[in-house]
């Protein structure tokens, strides 16, 4: 595909043609990843999918005009009114804020996510993983399948609870899960819903999501009015969120204290949990690449627990990731709205529209990936990626607003990687594909049905 060289004057922006007002919106919510990569190949890199006046909504996939609204223009832009969806869960925690509020809340949570924190955390990520294969040799057969998504899930979010408030939400664990899961799932069904209801409006499936939000909070509330009475300190990300002081010397409001956390804990253990998934997948589809991985592990770790200090030693696991990052971004879908009239493959782009961002359709750009399908990690040695735009790659967002805990994830699941992989061997069902579901994040449809052979 040959674009349209930027800054040439075009008022009307290509588009398939759809229905009044909605345009082509109901095509998108009925298959997401086919239609919108369709788009991009039948369009261009800017696509108009419909809307009403400057309510409109543009499909943006370019790696030129990513980095245009996502970092050189990126005080033009907000996240717009469909983030509000999240808000009843989030707060205005870090994921939410814009502007200058932002920033400042940036600064302050920076230190929570520095070297020395990480590594104080890598051992309780270890010791997790470690925990849920001491459980699987009780509990899972070898050969028999079983359905390794749900298993992966709930290992992120014991993790994510863990690095977040160490052993203090232990009795409350199971509290949280439940309360995370519901919430979670109820928001897969709305995210592309043609009516989303507001919260309020009584609504079975709203009611159960105000409940578990609220079953959540009180255990967050307490753990946190706990540590402010007693003022024990450790290692967790909540410890980090007390200590801090704004410039005039002030703590963290507690309701700012419980929006950071509640959004990292939700956040953290959907891209974790989606990650590790669709990893050990395609590694089972490809079982060269697992025995070069298997080679990397035996050689660096020759079988003990894997550490903090490891993680540059497995170069080729960390390629690995970040392929299956590629193929499977955790959220497929990302939004900005101008807050000014911009210009993107020179189109005019006015105020109020919806940019629709989505690191799975850019990802497989054939003009950046070459074979997109197919699973290769050696796309992302140095060399190659030398020679790739900046925004060709995004998977976890970029430019200032490039997620926070982003080493966070990465050494979480470089770190169950490493210890899974040195266990067991993994293999998808026989004859079955699976597909990515698009709906708040990407999992794989139908979960994930594998088998499990212990390593000799």
């Amino acid at each position: 595909m040959i674009s349209p060289q930027a800054g040439a004057s075009r008022s009307v922006v290509p588009g398939p043609p759809g229905l009044p007002v909605l345009g082509a919106l109901p095509q998108v919510r009925k298959d997401p990843l086919q239609f919108l990569s369709r788009m991009v190949r039948e369009y261009g890199d800017v696509v108009c999918l419909g809307g009403v006046g400057d309510k409109k909504f543009f499909l943006v996939t370019h790696p030129r005009d990513i980095e245009h609204v996502w970092k050189t223009n990126h005080r033009n832009y907000v996240k717009g009114a469909n983030f509000q969806l999240l808000r009843p869960l989030a707060g205005n925690g870090l994921f939410l804020n814009e502007g200058e509020s932002w920033r400042s809340q940036r600064r302050l949570l920076q230190p929570a996510f520095h070297v020395p924190r990480l590594m104080a955390m890598a051992q309780s990520i270890t010791a997790a993983a470690e925990e849920m294969l001491a459980d699987w040799q009780q509990r899972i057969q070898p050969g028999v399948p079983f359905d390794l998504e749900a298993e992966m899930m709930d290992l992120a979010i014991r993790i994510s609870v863990e690095t977040l408030f160490g052993s203090a939400v232990a009795d409350d664990a199971e509290t949280v899960n439940r309360s995370v899961s519901t919430a979670f799932s109820i928001l897969h069904q709305r995210v592309l819903s043609a009516l989303p209801f507001p919260w309020w409006v009584p609504l079975p499936g709203n009611i159960r999501f105000l409940r578990a939000v609220a079953n959540l909070e009180e255990v967050v509330y307490d753990i946190i009015e706990e540590r402010r009475q007693t003022g024990a300190e450790g290692h967790d990300v909540l410890s980090t969120l007390l200590s801090v002081r704004d410039e005039a010397g002030e703590a963290m409001p507690v309701r700012m204290v419980r929006d950071e956390v509640v959004t990292m804990l939700v956040a953290g253990h959907e891209s974790t949990g989606i990650t590790l998934s669709w990893t050990l997948y395609l590694l089972s589809r490809y079982p060269q690449i697992a025995h070069a991985v298997e080679e990397e592990l035996a050689a660096v770790l020759g079988g003990r627990a894997p550490g903090f200090e490891d993680l540059p030693k497995l170069p080729y696991l960390g390629m690995v990731l970040k392929e299956s990052l590629r193929l499977y971004p955790p959220f497929w879908l990302l939004t900005r709205t101008p807050l000014a009239d911009d210009e993107l493959d020179g189109h005019r782009i006015p105020a109020g529209a919806i940019l629709l961002f989505s690191p799975y359709v850019t990802h497989r750009r054939p003009d950046f990936w070459p074979n997109p399908e197919a699973f290769d990690p050696e796309r992302f040695r140095p060399e190659v990626v030398a020679t790739r735009p900046p925004f060709a790659y995004y998977p976890l967002g970029g430019g200032p607003r490039v997620c926070i805990g982003g080493r966070l994830a990465e050494m979480q699941a470089t770190l169950v990687l490493a210890a899974l992989l040195q266990r067991y061997s993994f293999h998808a069902l026989p004859g079955k594909r699976v597909e990515p579901a698009a709906s708040l994040s990407l999992r794989p449809a139908g979960g994930l049905w594998m088998t499990l052979h212990e390593r000799a």
